[in-house]
């Protein structure tokens, strides 16, 4: 364990927890869920530690990594590439035992039919340990709140050299090629390469704010009725220095890509960690309190059993034309490697 991180001082959840708390299901994942904890009011002694946190907890009958193996992989590799104020923090919590998992799992049951069709059915794990992760939700009922996958924020180094979509918008044509999801009336898929030209082009930070607030459904149209946040997000995609900062340490940790790469190979497994975290961001209501822009889902992945869909994907995408747009059936991905092609046709016509 790192020295960071020493198992003597990690705060444990009393046996009585099960009894003097009330558990709320925020989320999950295909490994995780993720509850809040609301604390009597008069429960001073445990409150503390979950204040501007949330309870993350492992699930059953996967095969993820424990969570002292994931926060050291945190602690020893991931922390060092970013500034604190980048990242979600998180740190161990001692769970209180087989009475505290029975109340997790009695949540899950109760909220079963709005969890997602194929983590029905699943449950807490009886492990040792969980997590105290930072809450990045609203503080304000006004707070501008907005989550969202940065992707891969470079080419992939196997791409084609006549590739006219970057890695994930080819990724991303081929998921709705064979759903048959996307449509010519379709909003075009959001290339993940905007994020790193928001300070130089207008249509792209425009285009980026406007689909991530089209991801929070509970405000439909931040640009009217919250315009001075609407301004402040469009100020930080234009000045911030996380993404850039992720997309360097993408590229420095896999200059060779999945179809090259050795399951061992220690920056290869961490470049796919950073291709698939979330980042969120909290915009206050109030102007004198600052944009906050944080990375989380950082997690130490199961590299032996991942590289195998990693290359098969990386072929799929080669073999089956989606990096140059050579579908039967186009898809429209409005990719920036596409548009730069066009733009540059277009000079050349009108310069002959």
């Amino acid at each position: 364990m790192s020295p960071s991180v020493p198992l003597s001082g990690i705060p444990a959840l009393p046996c009585s927890a099960a009894d003097h708390y009330e558990f709320k299901l925020v989320g999950e994942g295909a490994s995780n869920v993720v509850f809040e904890v609301v604390v009597q009011p008069n429960d001073e002694s445990s409150s503390s530690i979950f204040q501007g946190n949330l309870l993350r907890v492992p699930k059953a009958g996967t095969k993820a990594h424990t969570y002292v193996e994931l926060q050291e992989y945190w602690e020893a590799v991931v922390k060092p590439l970013f500034e604190p104020e980048d990242l979600v923090q998180h740190r161990l919590v001692h769970l209180g035992g087989e009475q505290l998992v029975l109340r997790l799992n009695a949540v899950l049951a109760k909220n079963e039919d709005i969890r997602r069709p194929d983590f029905r059915g699943s449950r807490v794990a009886a492990a040792e340990y969980g997590m105290l992760v930072e809450d990045m939700r609203q503080r304000q009922p006004n707070d501008l709140t907005l989550e969202f996958k940065p992707k891969w924020l470079a080419q992939s180094p196997n791409a084609p050299p006549s590739a006219t979509r970057c890695r994930n918008c080819a990724r991303e044509a081929l998921k709705h090629h064979t759903k048959h999801t996307n449509h010519r009336d379709s909003p075009p898929i959001l290339c993940p390469l905007d994020f790193l030209t928001c300070a130089t082009s207008p249509a792209a930070f425009t285009r980026i704010a406007d689909h991530l607030c089209s991801l929070n459904p509970l405000i439909p149209s931040p640009k009217t009725t919250h315009p001075a946040q609407y301004s402040r997000l469009l100020y930080w995609l234009q000045t911030n220095t996380v993404l850039p900062r992720l997309r360097a340490a993408q590229l420095d940790n896999d200059g060779q890509g999945p179809l090259q790469a050795d399951a061992h190979d220690p920056k290869f497994q961490l470049a796919m960690t950073l291709r698939d975290c979330t980042c969120f961001i909290r915009v206050p209501y109030d102007p004198a309190l600052p944009v906050e822009a944080k990375l989380a889902d950082l997690d130490k992945k199961n590299w032996a059993a991942k590289l195998g869909y990693w290359q098969a994907m990386e072929r799929r995408l080669i073999e089956g034309g989606y990096y140059e747009g050579r579908e039967a059936v186009k898809v429209r991905t409005d990719c920036q490697l596409e548009r730069g092609i066009v733009n540059e046709s277009t000079d050349q016509r009108e310069g002959s």
